[in-house]
């Protein structure tokens, strides 16, 4: 007799504790509606709330069995197979079997959830119907939830949450805790109708008015402050769900204020670019839309992009001994030129990231750095990240040999004032001393002073010289008229 109470009582405990280990297990969150395809993209998420682990080999959700992991419906693959083991608190996302489900690449899925799916069949308990539909969790562990369709979670981007017990529409959170009630309603136990009917509580006014409203969904541009005329930008952007967390999917429509727009899906989270054409300041205005298909954005943002002239030049450059390169900033910003290329005699030298050059200042460069001699003088060049040309320095040479020197003629030459006018306007009143513009101003005025000092002597000459050959003709017709003077007579002697 003792041994059968004994017997009893091992049961009794064994019954008692294996049902204090499940006793937590409960579906937290059903999304029934998504915004996506119903076909893939329905999910349950179980909820352990008790202080150990359990394990969930053996339970079923509406009589079928799970198994770990999540199958990817695009390739059939299986993914986040971390087992059927739930750890005290955590979560537990149930999703589609059989062909797949598209959960986790449309949903902000938390990465701490433990992956699981249905085993024998495609769809959860043959598909949540928007209609509503009684979902069964049973085995070790039982819970039950009837939902309608007046719930509010109709492919808004809500889900039907359990907050202190009761059933709310509220913004999805696959995976994480749903919104926090202040002060807790009554527990229920057994099954719980989320309309009211039954054994589950009602959702009182007092209780929704405690509820924390989640945070908005947030998108963000990220580019440069500014970019140079005809050269490419690189434009970026990242968005958050509800809960600060970044967002994988959905779409972005860009217009960039000049005429010009881009869609970018967000499953291709790389750098795009976008180059203007003119100077000015531009409206970028951005949009994310969740769902592909939606018509009105979840989130918007919008800068105002300055695009301004590259005004770099190569200033000035050393000899033979020292071959330095010397760079001007002639804007009124600071500029970056990093990843910018100088080219000389089949060489070229790439600076390097966060290279800036201040507003209105200079930069010398040492032969040492750039490794350019003498030779590459006449193949200097400055290009971008692109490999367009910014500043040609032997065209800008030939700029300044064919400058002209205007001399006003009513001043005197010490007083004569000279304009010079190179080619590139970017250029002006900034032209080094090494380029010999002053050398060929001097010139130009020494030749125009010989000019007239030697037209002036021609004058000179000319005058003397006609003057001269006058009076010389003058002289000699006076002597030829005075030698034959009574020429024509003859004396006789009587």
């Amino acid at each position: 007799m003792s041994k059968k109470i004994i017997l009893f009582f091992i049961g009794i405990i064994f019954f008692f504790g294996f049902r204090f280990v499940f006793a937590g297990l409960v579906i937290n969150e059903i999304m029934y509606a998504p915004v996506q395809s119903d076909s893939y993209n329905e999910w349950i998420e179980l909820y352990n709330s008790g202080s150990d682990s359990v394990d969930l080999s053996n339970l079923l959700i509406c009589g079928k069995e799970i198994v770990s992991g999540y199958i990817k419906h695009s390739d059939g693959s299986l993914n986040i197979d971390n087992g059927l083991t739930l750890s005290a608190g955590g979560f537990a996302l149930i999703t589609d079997g059989g062909s797949g489900t598209d959960v986790y690449t449309n949903f902000s899925v938390n990465s701490s959830a433990l992956a699981i799916h249905t085993a024998s069949f495609s769809e959860i308990c043959s598909g949540l119907s928007n209609s509503g539909k009684t979902i069964t969790l049973s085995g070790p562990s039982s819970d039950s939830v009837i939902y309608a369709s007046s719930q509010g979670a109709n492919g808004d981007g809500n889900s039907l949450q359990k907050i202190s017990d009761s059933w709310v529409s509220a913004i999805s959170t696959p995976g994480a805790t749903n919104e926090i009630v202040t002060t807790p309603s009554p527990s229920s136990s057994g099954s719980s109708n989320v309309n009211g009917a039954g054994t589950g509580p009602f959702i009182s006014d007092e209780i929704k008015s405690k509820i924390i409203e989640p945070k908005e969904i947030k998108t963000k541009i990220t580019t440069q402050t500014f970019a140079f005329v005809g050269f490419p930008t690189y434009f970026q952007a990242t968005s958050y769900g509800h809960s600060g967390e970044e967002l994988y999917y959905g779409r972005y429509f860009w217009n960039f204020g000049d005429g010009d727009f881009q869609e970018v899906k967000l499953n291709n989270l790389q750098q795009f670019t976008h180059t203007y054409f003119y100077p000015g300041e531009y409206l970028v205005s951005l949009e994310y839309y969740m769902d592909n298909y939606k018509n009105l954005p979840d989130a918007t943002d919008k800068i105002i992009f300055k695009v301004v002239p590259a005004d770099i030049v190569i200033s000035s450059v050393g000899d033979e001994k020292d071959f330095f390169i010397e760079l001007t900033n002639n804007a009124n910003y600071d500029t970056n030129i990093s990843k910018w290329i100088l080219v000389g005699n089949n060489k070229s030298f790439v600076f390097p990231k966060n290279t800036i050059i201040g507003s209105e200042k200079k930069m010398i460069i040492s032969p040492k750095i750039t490794n350019f001699s003498f030779t590459d003088k006449n193949n200097l060049k400055l290009l971008n990240p692109q490999g367009e040309i910014v500043f040609d320095y032997p065209i800008f040479i030939s700029s300044t040999v064919l400058t002209k020197t205007v001399v006003q003629p009513s001043m005197p030459v010490s007083q004569s004032s000279t304009m010079t006018k190179p080619l590139g306007d970017a250029l002006e009143e900034k032209i080094p001393v090494e380029n010999l513009l002053a050398s060929v101003a001097q010139s130009d005025i020494v030749k125009n002073d010989s000019d007239n000092l030697f037209t002036t002597i021609i004058y000179l000459i000319s005058f003397v010289f006609i003057g001269i050959s006058a009076g010389a003709v003058y002289f000699l017709r006076q002597k030829k008229i005075i030698s034959g003077v009574g020429s024509d007579f003859e004396i006789l002697d009587e």
